[in-house]
């Protein structure tokens, strides 16, 4: 009789156990449905947008096409694949002029010690983009305008040598990184930003 009982004991307490795992499992999978539910309403999902004319202009903008702010938590400018700047708290324009135009670069420092223009009316205007920077959903920062007839050749000639890699981050820290001249049309997921 003692190890009847002793055997049902042992029966209730391992079912006890078993209906405690059940409800730990289900309590841990309703906290990832709802996690994964909550970060589609703070997702952000940032694109590269051009717009030219030849003859005229050259743009592009980073827009940011979904739900949540995208937080910028490092951005890099290349040319030939290497590492022109890191925008960390001065302006890009003259790293975004250094990777568009090298010589334009010198032949700007030349125009303006002699105070003369060069090949016609041209201008450049650039943002910078620092880490800590938010871009919130349904805008757009216009990162690059170039106008002029010459000055917008030059760069359309050269914008393939040119790539932007921005590595940003959810408000939950779900994080991505997309690249000017990527192949891929969506965003890479990574775990952390470099640096961040």
């Amino acid at each position: 009789m003692e190890e009847k009982r002793l055997r049902l004991d042992l029966f209730i307490a391992v079912l006890a156990l078993v209906i405690s795992g059940i409800a730990a499992g289900s309590s841990a999978y309703q906290t990832y449905v709802i996690r994964k539910q909550f970060s589609a309403t703070v997702w952000p999902y940032l694109t590269f947008v051009t717009a030219s004319s030849p003859d005229k202009y050259f743009e592009v903008d980073i827009s940011n096409a979904g739900i949540g702010p995208a937080l910028i938590m490092g951005a890099a400018i290349t040319r030939d694949g290497k590492v022109i700047a890191r925008p960390a708290g001065a302006n890009a324009q003259p790293a975004i002029e250094a990777a568009i135009q090298p010589d334009r670069t010198q032949a700007k420092a030349d125009q303006e010690a002699a105070n003369a223009p060069v090949h016609g009316t041209s201008s450049m205007t650039a943002s910078s983009i620092f880490p800590g920077d938010v871009i919130s959903a349904g805008t757009k920062l216009e990162l690059l305008r170039v106008e002029g007839k010459f000055l917008t050749r030059r760069v359309l000639a050269d914008a393939h040598r040119i790539d932007l890699k921005l590595c940003y981050c959810s408000l939950l820290g779900d994080c991505w990184t997309k690249r000017f001249w990527d192949p891929g049309v969506q965003p890479r997921a990574v775990k952390t930003c470099p640096g961040a």
